[in-house]
Parts: structure tokens; sequence; C-alpha cells
């Protein structure tokens, strides 16, 4: 231990300092002993205070500098920040957190708002001794901070994959339904995607499609209405499509005659697992449809709402059942 007269070590097993020559009773080894775990103490409560104030950062930027410094200031301004980047998002993107760029502009304040709480820390009580302690316990707490939103970036990206992901139209083909530049709500396991309807909007792959000699679609994915379904034969006349010889309502009809007409195949049997789709739209200023055949496997999920731009934005299952 120390010489709590000089601060000098002492020898292991030694009440006499050989610096200052002191000689130490017990009463001066308790008080030094005692005034030694009063500082460890307050190292370690400095150090769980500062997990805490990162820990309410993480919650919620700004959240930490209110509740432990009373700095409404930096906390409103940090919390203002984190709102508005939410409101953006709900506004215009659609939801909160739609997509990976936006998520990851959340990220980076989520994982700033610890720093800038340590940089709080150390300017409020003017740390200068320990450093090195404390910034080693802030960079061991501040990397599972990291590793826990890595764990909340691959849940998402998993989220995203398996229940829903956005697409974005990139042709004038699909006017005046959806127009060049939309981008989409896909839903790909709810209860409403597995079970496909006539008139559902669905998000299909495809390998290519032959259009009059040319190859039209190259591979990929694509989405439009569905007009026939597993089993049943569907049958395109000059003005009318019928289904198993019950004719089709007017809002599954192409646009014109003359998109009736682009369609080349005039009679679609299906098999139990196959659908047909009919992709109806304006191209070039000319009415056109092409329909092809969608194997249940190929038919990755249902658009469900258009999420921008915010005129257009809502759920197409109510639009449809109105």
């Amino acid at each position: 231990m120390d010489c709590p007269r000089c601060g000098d070590e002492l020898l292991p097993n030694s009440r006499h300092c050989l610096n200052c020559g002191s000689e130490l009773d017990d009463k001066i080894l308790e008080l030094a002993e005692a005034e030694k775990k009063r500082k460890n103490q307050a190292r370690l409560s400095d150090s769980t205070d500062l997990f805490k104030l990162a820990l309410f950062s993480v919650v919620y930027p700004g959240l930490g500098h209110i509740v432990y410094f009373r700095d409404f200031f930096h906390g409103a301004l940090f919390a203002a920040g984190f709102t508005a980047l939410l409101f953006a998002a709900h506004i215009f993107v659609g939801t909160f957190y739609f997509d990976m760029p936006l998520l990851f502009a959340a990220y980076l304040i989520y994982s700033l708002a610890p720093v800038h709480a340590f940089r709080l820390y150390r300017a409020k009580y003017n740390v200068a001794e320990d450093s090195g302690f404390r910034s080693a316990a802030f960079i061991i707490r501040y990397f599972v901070v990291i590793a826990t939103a890595a764990i909340f970036l691959g849940a998402y990206s998993n989220y995203q994959r398996y229940f829903y992901y956005v697409v974005s139209v990139n042709s004038p083909v699909y006017e005046p339904h959806f127009f060049a530049g939309d981008r989409l709500l896909v839903s790909l396991n709810d209860e409403r995607s597995r079970v496909i309807r006539r008139g559902d909007i669905v998000l299909f792959s495809v390998g290519r499609v032959v259009y009059r000699g040319a190859v039209t679609y190259s591979g990929g994915e694509y989405f439009e209405k569905v007009i026939g379904l597993p089993g049943e034969t569907v049958r395109f006349g000059t003005d009318e499509i019928s289904v198993d010889g019950t004719k089709l309502a007017a809002e599954y009809l192409p646009l014109s005659k003359i998109a009736m007409a682009e369609v080349e195949k005039r009679e679609y049997i299906l098999t139990a697992a196959e659908y047909l789709i009919v992709v109806n739209g304006s191209m070039g200023g000319r009415d056109v449809a092409f329909a092809h055949i969608v194997g249940r496997e190929n038919i990755r999920g249902r658009i469900s709402a258009v999420a921008w731009p915010p005129m257009r934005r809502g759920s197409l299952l109510k639009r449809q059942a109105k």
C-alpha cells in the first residue's frame, strides 16, 4: 500500500516509510485503506453512471443528457434530430425504417449517441485522472452497443427478406396504375399473400417472355394483376375476357380493345399450381397488355401499398375493397 503522508509505496508487510521515515500505526493504516476503498468505489460508480448514460442515449438519443445531467439543450437537440429522422422516414418513405439507407442513417445516430454522451460526461466532471480506466470501460460497453446494433441490422435484413420489402417502378408500362418512380410495398409471408385472389397485384419472377418474336422480359422480378387462378381456362375475346365461360368484370380488362389485341395467345389452360398474370398499361403512348403464366413457386408476394409518392400512398387492399 501507499504511505498516506508522502504517497510513496511501502515495503510489503512494513509499517515504516523509507521516504519520509514515518511509523504508521493501525489507525492511520485503517484510514488509508478506507480512503483507497472509497476511491475505487467512486471509480466504479462513475463508470456505472457512464454506462447508464450511454444506455439511455441508445434507447432514445438525448434522453440520457436530460435525465442524468439536466442538460436540456443538448438532450432536446439530439432528441429533436432523431425525431425528425423518424418523421422524415414516415412522410417521405412510407413507414419507419423502410429501407437500408434510412436504417443506416438511424443507426449512425444511435451509435454516435453514446460517444456524444461520453464527451458530455468528461466535460461535465472535468475528468482528467484515470481517463484510461474510464475510456477502457466505455469502449468495452460501446462495443456491446455496436454488437447489439449489428444484431438489430441482421434481424431487420432477415425480416425484410422474409416478410416484406420495397420495389421501385422503373417502366411506364404499368401506367395508369403505377408510374415510373413509384415505390411499392411487397408483403411476402402474411396470410393475405399466401392466399392469392383474382385482382391481386403480385410480385413474380420470370425467365423470359417472347412477344411478337422478341424477348420482352430478359429475366427478373415483375408485378401485375392476377387474372386467372389455378385450374381455370381463360379466353381473350375482342372486347372481353372469360374464365370458364364467365365474363370478367371491366376492372380486370386491358385498357382498350387495342391492348386486348396485343395479347398473342387467346386461350390459357392453367394447371393446379399456375396463375395467369396480365401486365396491363401504356407504353410509348399506346395501350399494351402482356399475358404470362406464372407458377405458384415463382410468386414472391403481393403488392399491398404504394409507399411513394405521398399523394398516392395507401393500401391497395382498401382500394380493391371499394
